[in-house]
């Protein structure tokens, strides 16, 4: 169906098939209820030992993987999935999904972004945010999204949190709650976290891991536009606590020029449980601190661009070493969650700025969409790849859309041809979500016109409208 990749050559692709038989963990296994058999597609596993199979199948049983090969016979429901790509769900690195709902707002009568969400966020309540989210995790479905990084920075209060953890655990996806600040907070007051303590406690054991699939973070005002006390102070609380944190660094210029990364590999404030977003001025030296670290980053290429942070540096991000994964941000910038346009904005920036085609090759971009961005988070051994015991968290995108054929390589045709309405199967923890092109677990009409009342109700009571 594809003209291979240079890295899908036939004996490459004969390797993979003999690795996936000796991971395969049984065959000829029994008829149960609780198998699913993805049967016929050509698998992109993102595993260095399985590799590309031009046609193979995937059996999932009490939602993990349990065998990939060229052919399985049995199972209790086979899907097929001829004509399409079957590949590991994209993992969405940090998203501010509580705004979700205010899509297009920074247009509004007060102004751009800065004005607008201060003056929403004055009178937002919990059900807001939890519709935001019961939005995002319908984009995030649709367009192929089985992990999500919810970077709550509007948790005003305890209901805040309580309504976005259960709009997650509800969605069904798996990611990461960062339970953040109030947008309010005066520069320098202190986060309650006494409170964050007790949430921890109450909803993850005293972990940051649940018993189901979201775990906890930290969101925090970034050194860049923070005091200086506070934010080290967030730092060892969260260290204390076990909780990973995240935080916007580097933005702008003038927030470079504040030598945040600097300030915090001098106190040992890097490292693989700080998540930095953005980094969109940082030097090839803070660059070269945070790689030394294990910080990982996450960019997100039409937010940076819409905000007018500048062109997102991801040349320079691929030539540091440093792990990246990819986002979408927000809704009320970035205007949709498609990560396939994502991907394809992310490569073509860093051609443009290195001024060399293909310096970030597909397959990098592939990577950051999922096995990457699964590592960003610590999830790696969970999601991001096709591998036999890690989770069943699949998409399938067809391949025969007018779209998508022809696009000589795979590769190609994921990056820069796909869309979401090429998204034919999306399944989390082997429970489907989408299928046949359509969301099987969400009435988009109904969700929508909900939206759209409330946040009608929102923009007046800002004063964004004319009444």
């Amino acid at each position: 169906m594809f003209a291979p990749a240079t890295s899908l050559s036939r004996r490459s692709f004969m390797g993979g098939v003999c690795a996936t038989a000796a991971l395969a963990a049984t065959r000829g296994f029994a008829q149960q209820s609780n198998e699913v058999v993805l049967s016929g597609g050509h698998i992109v596993s993102m595993d260095p030992d399985i590799g590309d199979l031009e046609r193979g199948d995937i059996l999932i049983r009490d939602g993990a993987i349990a065998e990939i090969a060229p052919s399985i016979s049995g199972g209790a429901r086979r899907i097929d999935m001829a004509g399409r790509v079957v590949m590991p769900g994209f993992v969405d690195t940090h998203w501010h999904m509580w705004n979700t709902i205010a899509r297009g707002l920074p247009r509004s009568r007060l102004g751009p972004f800065g004005k607008t969400m201060p003056a929403l966020a004055k009178v937002w309540t919990p059900q807001a945010s939890a519709l935001s989210i019961r939005l995002a995790v319908a984009e995030a479905v649709n367009s192929g999204i089985t992990t999500i990084h919810n970077w709550a920075h509007n948790t005003a209060g305890l209901e805040f949190a309580e309504a976005e953890l259960e709009a997650m655990r509800a969605s069904g996806l798996r990611g990461r709650f960062s339970h953040g600040y109030p947008q309010l907070l005066k520069l320098g007051d202190r986060m309650d976290f006494a409170a964050l303590e007790d949430f921890q406690r109450r909803h993850f054991g005293g972990e940051g891991q649940g018993a189901d699939m979201i775990e906890l973070g930290l969101c925090t005002r970034e050194p860049d536009r923070s005091q200086d006390a506070i934010w080290r102070e967030e730092w060892e609380i969260a260290r204390r606590l076990g909780i990973p944190v995240t935080t916007h660094i580097a933005s702008d210029r003038k927030a470079a020029a504040m030598g945040s990364i600097r300030k915090m590999a001098d106190s040992n404030l890097l490292g693989p449980d700080i998540q930095l977003m953005h980094a969109t001025h940082a030097s090839d030296e803070d660059l070269a601190l945070v790689k030394k670290a294990g910080s990982p980053v996450s960019i997100s290429p039409w937010t940076e661009l819409e905000v007018g942070y500048g062109v997102p540096p991801a040349a320079r991000l691929a030539a540091s070493g440093v792990e990246m994964g990819l986002s979408v941000d927000n809704m009320v910038l970035a205007g949709n969650a498609d990560m396939f346009s994502v991907m394809k904005l992310t490569a073509d920036l860093a051609a443009g700025s290195a001024e060399k085609q293909a310096v970030l090759p597909d397959r990098k971009v592939l990577e950051r969409a999922m096995i990457s961005g699964a590592r960003t988070l610590g999830l790696n051994d969970v999601t991001g790849s096709l591998k036999v015991g890690k989770r069943a968290d699949i998409i399938a995108a067809r391949a025969d859309g007018i779209n998508t054929r022809p696009a000589g390589t795979i590769d190609f045709m994921l990056t820069h041809a796909a869309q979401p309405a090429n998204v034919d199967l999306v399944m989390v923890d082997g429970e489907i979500h989408k299928e046949n092109s359509r969301l099987a677990r969400i009435d988009g009409a109904a969700l929508t016109a909900e939206a759209d009342e409330m946040i009608a109700h929102f923009s007046e009571q800002a004063g964004l409208t004319d009444g």
